[in-house]
């Protein structure tokens, strides 16, 4: 079995996220990640630098599925 190239890799994760995040339940688990993981809020917490690590931690797992979500597959360069 011949290894899969960077941009089969790419490829196959970018569908792997959107099967996973498309359609109506997926869509209300998008929604409720985004305000669980603070996407569109402060992660700054004024009492507790651990908080503020904790909340950007938080927030980094929402970014990344949105990364995937809205990555232009067109502009890879195939191997």
């Amino acid at each position: 079995m011949a290894e899969q190239t960077r941009y089969e890799i790419l490829t196959q994760r970018n569908g792997d996220f959107i099967d996973t995040f498309t359609g109506i339940r997926q869509e209300r688990t998008l929604a409720y990640l985004s305000k669980f993981c603070l996407e569109k809020r402060c992660t700054f917490d004024k009492d507790s630098d651990r908080w503020t690590s904790f909340n950007e931690g938080k927030r980094a797992v929402i970014l990344e599925i949105r990364h995937w979500l809205d990555m232009d597959m067109s502009k890879l360069e195939k191997d």
